[in-house]
C-alpha cells in the first residue's frame, strides 16, 4: 500500500472521529463554547480531508499525465540517451 493512500485513510479516520463526537455532543447537549469547538473542528476535519484527498486523486493523475507526455516527447523526438564516459 503507497503512503498516500494510508495518509488519506489517517485524514478519513480522523473525518469519522470528530463527526461521531460531534453526533454524540448532539445528544449530550453541550455548552456553547464546547459546542462551538466541536462543530469547528469537524468542519476543519473534513475540509482537510478533501485537500488531502484533492493531493492524493491529483498526484496520481499528474504522475499519469506526466508518464504519457514523456512517451509522447520519446515518439516525437526520440530516446534521450544517457552519457557515457
Amino acid at each position: 500500500m503507497k503512503v498516500r493512500w494510508i495518509i488519506l485513510a489517517v485524514a478519513g479516520a480522523i473525518v469519522i472521529a470528530a463527526w461521531t463526537a460531534l453526533g454524540v455532543a448532539y445528544f449530550n447537549r453541550p455548552s456553547m463554547p464546547i459546542w462551538i469547538g466541536i462543530v469547528t473542528a469537524a468542519a476543519l476535519s473534513l475540509e482537510g480531508f478533501f485537500w488531502v484527498a484533492a493531493g492524493v486523486f491529483g498526484w496520481g493523475f499528474l504522475a499519469k499525465r506526466r508518464a504519457s507526455l514523456a512517451r509522447l516527447r520519446d515518439r516525437f523526438f526520440g530516446r534521450r540517451q544517457t552519457p557515457t564516459e
